[in-house]
Formats: C-alpha cells, sequence, structure tokens
C-alpha cells in the first residue's frame, strides 16, 4: 500500500470523527444533551458514510473531472450537496422510515445529522484536494489530530 493510499484513508476516517464530534458538540451546545448512545450514533452514521457518502464523492470527483470543473470550491460544494443524501438513510437504518420522512432534514434531529456530514464533507475535500494536489498535508494532519483527540474527549467525557 502507498503512502498516498494511507493517506486517503486517514482523510476519510478523521473526516468522519470530525462529523462525530460536531455532532456531539452541537447537541450539547443546542440542547445541552450528552451523546449517551455511542453505539446508535455510531451504527447510524458509520456505514452511511464509508459506503454511500464515499461512493458519491468518488462519483463527484469523477463527474467534475469529467466536466474539467475540477476545482477545490466545486468539489467543497458537490460533497456539501451529497451529504444530504445520507442524512436520508438515518431514519432507514434506525428503522422508521416512511414518505412522512422526506421532510426529516429540515427537523432538529435531521439538521444536527446534515451538521455531521457537512463538516465531514468539507474536511473530506481538504484532504482530499491536498492529496490529490500534492501539497503539505501538514495542516491537515494536525487539523485530523485535533478531531480525534476531540472525539476522545467527548467519549471520556460522556
Amino acid at each position: 500500500m502507498k503512502k498516498s493510499d494511507l493517506f486517503y484513508i486517514w482523510v476519510f476516517i478523521s473526516s468522519y470523527l470530525a462529523g462525530v464530534v460536531t455532532y456531539s458538540l452541537s447537541l450539547f451546545l443546542l440542547y445541552n444533551e450528552k451523546t449517551s448512545g455511542w453505539g446508535q450514533l455510531l451504527m447510524w452514521t458509520a456505514p452511511s458514510f464509508f459506503t454511500v457518502t464515499l461512493l458519491l464523492f468518488l462519483l463527484s470527483i469523477l463527474l467534475l473531472k469529467c466536466m474539467k470543473k475540477y476545482f477545490l470550491w466545486t468539489q467543497t460544494l458537490l460533497f456539501a450537496l451529497v451529504a444530504i443524501v445520507p442524512v436520508y438513510s438515518i431514519p432507514v437504518l434506525s428503522g422508521f422510515w416512511n414518505l412522512t420522512n422526506i421532510a426529516f432534514l429540515f427537523s432538529p434531529e435531521g439538521m444536527l445529522f446534515y451538521l455531521c456530514f457537512f463538516i465531514s464533507s468539507l474536511m473530506s475535500s481538504y484532504g482530499v484536494w491536498i492529496a490529490h494536489k500534492r501539497y503539505n498535508n501538514k495542516s491537515f494532519l494536525i487539523l485530523s489530530f485535533v478531531a480525534a483527540m476531540i472525539f476522545v474527549i467527548i467519549i471520556a467525557w460522556n
């Protein structure tokens, strides 16, 4: 496995952790609640992020390259739009999907999940761009290390 492959893996793992941190901190700051069901949260968000979202990120990059519109801002914008899709997979994974859940994205819980996937998509876009353009990755590594440390602190705190 090449060093660049390991960096891409780290980009997506740390991006996912940043999203979960954002979800947990938003839940605490907005509603004064702690995340108590870490197993449920991870079981609802991890499969959709590491399957659907990553596949859509890859398809987004391929689409942008085919259209010759591959820039950081277009990639970030498309990643942010793609982040809507896994939000709708949350009711399916939790077993509560029906046609009335079309408005789930605009509910308080749906907005928290979108914020989770939105932050993950922003961080993924930044990491993928750095890896693709072969820029210095120290800034991303520092950001991802901070996200991972905050994730550990939040889990220990709960």
